[in-house]
């Protein structure tokens, strides 16, 4: 579903804090940013129309519902429905987004599964203004959402709660439906939860489907059925089709072996398209791919057989696969479809000419899940290569945080072929992209830059792959031998951290660690080159002109080590604050090789087998530098080559953008109260954190005597839990002061360094929590956060006057 209406030749300015320049795409198949034109000015279009396409099909017994949403929507501007996948959430949707009266300026619906709020602000930016191939700011992206009045509809919107309320609040005005399968807990969130087709509808819809009327004896036994499903209509619709390929409705005991003996009725290509689709993880792929990848004639018709009879669902761009028709097709073949033709098909498709940019968007996913299947399976190379080649494309569609999951998956795919060309050309994709999104004044260092880049790439390479294991979380993971692990070859040994210099209070410390059971070694090989994006491809604009700190892809489950620089702690006294200084490579800290970032959350939770399988917390006393390992042992390790001695530094171009606005001459009347309260709070918090960090120190020295056998006795985790506990509580004292300030604040730099302080603040009290709520599973890195507040810090006193 195309969200880009403009002209494919438009180009402009794009401003990151002190960096000016358009992002372009080079001849390496490279993004990079250069000089660059003036800001385009977005012209809302009016109306503003996107709608789904119409359903082919009449929405049967939902007539209640419709009438029960038609009034909740026209009397409330956030409305859920919420329940189990297959109860028709979807289909209801489409019907609401055509059937309901328009807002005041249109109606947009957006297929938001897999998307972030980012993304889909992005997306809905899109749809609304005519501004070709723009990226704003987040800053002047809220500032034009904010005036819409949209009734917006929002498919599958697995967002948690934090980002659905900060979407909601970016267009305040517009009123949103969204689906999704868990209740809201978001504030003023109206939720109606979809239940089951009732009897008589169930008895319609089996009918509709039929080649013939139902037999008296079968419509007897349909509201026994409609019960024993639930009312669900997906199992509603296998039900149908067994009548109409076997002799009759299936009975009650018949139920649990449906499915296998549906799969077992079909033909050859329907088992090979389901078998296809079954391989990738719950992604899509559009007719066009599986016309391709299985040689079929007209794919679209034989998979809208398939959705007709609930054996695939169908999207607006393509068809996937329900997680427990994949379970039993992937049981039945004992394996996968082959990763080397998924990579050398959908490569040329990317790299193919009529191949837009919004194209790879609406695939990110399967592009994503590809990639990862390659490196699993033994062709690391093609999935590098997949990767890299649609890497320039994706960065065009403006769906930065996708364009971001891809290219941790394909840095992590060459690193497995051993392709050092190939990481380099991810890590500079990388770098652009951070730079694009503001958060090249928080690495000032070019070498802590570096390793802030690889730390964010494995992090981003954690998030594509929690996204593939979230789209099959019901489905049962297919036979061992179907899929190869994906962890690579760990073998912690004990490791020293060396003080880095200027950075943070990092100190020497040397933990063992437990060993892990090793994997299978990375192929090596080199990545193949591909050629440049077509020159007629979009160039976007991209306004970072206010921009405040992004959040964090996926900074929970990352795998990431505690070696990373620490940022310096906050200080909002009213003295100057002293900038970082820079380093010499040769005091650049260094993590792991070999793409290992650490331990996972699942490479943890394996090592605590040992002796107990207690876990335990390191944390860095510095806001909010944050590992959790397994096994009660931090990590730390010095053997992997710097990436940056292989990235020659890239200058900072300085510019002042013409339409800044002036310095204001007076001084915003909150500065005088929230930086005395932030500084005692801040203070307070370091103080605590500190004393935490002693307490793990303790704790981990207990547990590696236990490991050891030196003890019997197995360590009280108990006094790391308090600590963090009281960190949290500070966390949250700070929080209170930031909102306070956000709602006082006058002069709108200043809430807008307000703002990114609390977006940070916020972000590690959520790590902070997530350990507490799961101590044995959380692998978490706030370093990227710290740094956005303490660079958000350093504006304020600015802004303030300080």
């Amino acid at each position: 579903m195309p969200e880009n209406n403009g002209a494919p030749e438009a180009a402009g300015g794009i401003r990151v804090g002190d960096v000016s320049g358009t992002v372009v795409v080079g001849s390496n198949n490279t993004v990079s940013i250069v000089q660059g034109a003036p800001l385009p000015d977005p012209v809302k279009r009016r109306p503003i129309s996107q709608l789904p396409r119409s359903a082919g099909e009449p929405l049967i017994g939902r007539a209640r519902d419709v009438e029960v949403l038609r009034e909740a929507v026209g009397t409330r501007q956030l409305v859920q429905v919420w329940g189990a996948s297959g109860v028709g959430k979807s289909a209801l949707l489409r019907h609401l987004a055509h059937e309901l009266p328009r807002g005041p300026e249109g109606a947009a619906y957006v297929e938001a599964g897999g998307r972030t709020a980012d993304d889909l602000a992005q997306a809905l930016f899109d749809i609304s203004f005519d501004a070709p191939n723009y990226k704003p700011s987040l800053e002047v992206l809220k500032e034009h959402l904010k005036t819409l009045r949209l009734r917006i509809y929002l498919d599958d919107a697995g967002l948690d709660e934090k980002d659905l309320r900060r979407l909601f609040d970016m267009a305040e005005q517009s009123t949103f439906v969204f689906t999704s399968q868990q209740r809201s807990a978001v504030d003023g969130v109206h939720a109606i939860r979809l239940d089951g087709l009732t009897a008589p509808a169930a008895t319609e819809l089996v009918e509709a489907l039929l080649p013939r009327a139902l037999r008296p004896d079968e419509a007897r036994i349909v509201p026994a059925l409609c019960d024993a499903v639930h009312g669900n209509p997906l199992r509603l619709r296998r039900i149908a089709l067994s009548a109409a390929t076997g002799k009759g409705l299936p009975g009650i005991a018949d139920l649990p072996e449906l499915l296998p003996a549906l799969l077992n009725r079909l033909g050859p290509q329907e088992r090979d398209l389901l078998y296809l689709l079954g391989s990738l993880s719950g992604a899509e792929l559009a007719a066009r791919h599986l016309n391709e990848l299985l040689g079929l004639p007209d794919a679209d018709a034989l998979a809208g057989g398939l959705v007709r009879h609930g054996l695939l669902l169908a999207s607006e761009t393509g068809y996937s696969c329900p997680p427990d028709v994949a379970e039993c097709v992937l049981n039945v073949r004992k394996t996968v479809f082959p990763a080397d033709r998924l990579c050398r098909v959908l490569t040329t498709w990317v790299e193919a000419k009529d191949t837009t940019p919004d194209d790879l968007a609406a695939h990110f996913q399967a592009l994503d899940a590809v990639v990862l299947r390659a490196e699993r399976s033994g062709h690391a190379p093609l999935g590098a290569a997949l990767a890299r080649a649609a890497s320039p494309k994706l960065a065009l569609s403006r769906q930065f945080d996708a364009w971001g999951s891809l290219l941790g998956a394909g840095w992590s795919a060459a690193r497995s072929a051993g392709d050092k060309e190939g990481e380099e050309f991810f890590l500079h994709e990388a770098r652009t992209r951070r730079r694009a999104l503001g958060r090249a004044a928080q690495t000032t260092a070019l070498v802590l830059e570096a390793e802030v880049l690889w730390r964010e790439l494995a992090a981003l390479h954690a998030h594509s792959a929690g996204q593939q294991a979230a789209g099959a979380a019901s489905a049962v993971t297919p036979p061992a031998h179907a899929v190869a692990p994906s962890a690579h070859a760990v073998t912690p040994t004990a490791h020293a951290v060396t003080p880095t210099h200027g950075v943070g209070g990092t100190h020497a410390v040397t933990h063992s660690t437990v060993p892990t059971s090793a994997t299978s070694a990375p192929v090596h090989a080199s990545a193949p080159a591909h050629a440049s994006v077509p020159a007629h491809a979009a160039r976007p604009v991209i306004d970072l002109s206010q921009a405040s700190a992004q959040p964090q892809v996926a900074a929970h489950a990352t795998g990431v080590h505690a070696a990373a620089p620490v940022p310096r702690r906050i200080d909002l006294s009213a003295h100057p604050s002293v900038t970082h200084s820079p380093h010499a490579a040769g005091t650049a800290p260094t993590a792991t090789s070999a793409g290992h970032a650490g331990l996972s959350a699942a490479g943890a939770a394996g090592a605590a087998g040992a002796k107990g399988g207690i876990s335990a917390l390191a944390l860095a006393c510095a806001l909010g530098a944050v590992a959790v390992l397994g096994v009660g042992a931090a990590v730390y390790a010095n053997d992997r080559t710097d990436p940056s001695s292989a990235l020659p530094p890239r200058p900072v171009v300085a510019s002042v953008p013409v339409d800044s606005p002036s310095p204001t001459p007076t001084v915003d009347p909150v500065c005088a109260t929230v930086i005395p309260d932030l500084s005692s709070e801040t203070q307070q918090f370091n103080t605590d954190a500190a004393i935490a960090s002693g307490a793990v120190d303790s704790y981990n020295s207990d547990m590696d005597a236990y490991n050891a056998g030196e003890s019997s006795t197995v360590p009280d985790s108990s006094t790391v839990l308090s600590d963090v506990s009281t960190v949290i509580s500070d966390l949250n004292a700070m929080e209170s002061t930031l909102q306070e300030a956000v709602s006082q604040a006058q002069d709108s730099s200043v809430q807008s360094d307000l703002y990114d302080m609390l977006t940070a603040t916020q972000q590690i009290e959520g790590f902070y929590t997530s350990y507490q709520s799961d101590p044995g599973g959380s692998v978490v890195d706030t370093s990227s956060q710290a740094s956005a507040m303490n660079s958000a810090a350093d504006s304020l006193q600015n802004d303030c006057g300080a």
